[in-house]
């Protein structure tokens, strides 16, 4: 992380140039993403417009930076409140910017960064970050409404304020499609936010996107709305984060269903910048066998053994690689009983970046 504002060289107001203006030295290497954030208030606007200031300068080389070979750059300006729309900042504020509470909310911030970092990667979110709401219905239709459409509406409004996408079935669904294919799809390509409700953990569909949405490799977070008692859970909600919405306090409801969006745009932050770790495995000469985003549990293993498990028994042994943190003790020792189960004995291996660093010398 650089940070930009003191002048670099005599004669100059202007700052250092970040290494995509200009290589850094020594043939150091180059960051594989660079997020650029310029803060545009009212200072700096009077700075650019002084003839003597390089300011104006730099930013433009800012805005025209181009992309090294195999790498991305992205500006994502923040606006400081009253500062004037206008050509002051040259191409830079020509660009839209953060949501106008980033420059006041950190939280805010964040949740905007990732999700402009997480969209930059690019796979498999594309141009705009989709969360796919999962929730259960009521009942009978002839009910009243009550705290599941509350909650889900809440959760809606939530998503609509943020530069988020949200995925809503009654909604979104259109006349004429295969329902259950494009729910099916959707979760499949999605952050999944499951408002867990009362019945959620026992509707068999909550359970089949939740089930798609793991297998595919999703980020999952769970908002635990559950206002009396659930009849059964579900083990397809085990190894999910999960934030409580404060539904006793209105004042803290809002607050609670952002912070489950956050928490979920990080999820899918850490899974696009995974992909890219993968690629630099490779090219390290660490042979990943398999490299989820999410550490393996029953539910996702299941399907890799049926793949590989004649290929484990023969070739073995097979490296699985998952982010950090490690496996707990007994989870690690619950996936072994597994593969024992299915004929693999020590001839699978899981480890996280660091573990597995921990015990090489082969300068990884």
């Amino acid at each position: 992380m650089y940070t930009r504002s003191v002048p670099w060289q005599p004669g100059s107001d202007a700052p250092r140039p970040l290494p995509c203006q200009e290589p850094l030295p020594y043939q150091l290497p180059h960051a594989r993403i660079t997020a650029i954030v310029p803060v545009l208030g009212v200072r700096l606007a009077r700075t650019v417009k002084q003839d003597s200031s390089d300011w104006c300068r730099y930013l433009n080389s800012i805005d025209a930076a181009k992309e090294p070979e195999q790498d991305v750059v992205g500006i994502f300006p923040v606006r400081l409140p009253d500062t004037p729309a206008n050509n002051s900042f040259g191409g830079i504020g020509k660009r839209q910017a953060l949501h106008a509470a980033s420059s006041e909310q950190p939280e805010v911030l964040c949740r905007e960064l990732s999700q402009a970092v997480a969209q930059l990667v690019g796979d498999p979110f594309g141009e705009r970050l989709k969360i796919f709401i999962s929730h259960t219905k009521r009942h009978r239709v002839e009910e009243e409404q009550d705290h599941i459409d509350e909650l889900v509406d809440r959760v809606r409004a939530a998503i609509s304020g943020t530069h988020l996408q949200g995925y809503f079935d009654t909604a979104d669904l259109q006349p004429g499609e295969d329902w259950e294919q494009e729910l099916k799809s959707q979760a499949a390509s999605s952050a999944l936010l499951a408002v867990r409700t009362d019945l959620y953990a026992s509707r068999e569909w909550c359970q089949r996107e939740l089930l798609v949405a793991k297998r595919a490799d999703m980020p999952i977070v769970t908002l635990n709305g559950v206002q009396q008692k659930e009849e059964r859970g579900s083990f397809l909600l085990d190894h999910v984060p999960s934030v409580v919405y404060r539904q006793i306090d209105e004042e803290l409801r809002q607050p609670s269903i952002e912070e489950a969006l956050n928490l979920l745009v990080d999820a899918a932050l850490a899974r696009a910048l995974w992909g890219l770790q993968k690629d630099t495995l490779a090219e390290l000469g660490v042979a990943c066998d398999w490299a989820p985003s999410n550490a393996p549990e029953p539910v996702t293993v299941l399907p890799w053994l049926l793949k590989n498990r004649e290929r484990s028994v023969d070739e073995g042994p097979f490296l699985i690689m998952h982010p950090d943190p490690p496996l707990g003790l007994e989870e690690a020792k619950a996936l072994r009983e597994l593969f024992e189960v299915a004929g693999i004995h020590d001839a699978v291996d899981i480890v996280t970046p660091q573990t597995y660093k921990s015990r090489t010398t082969t300068g990884f």
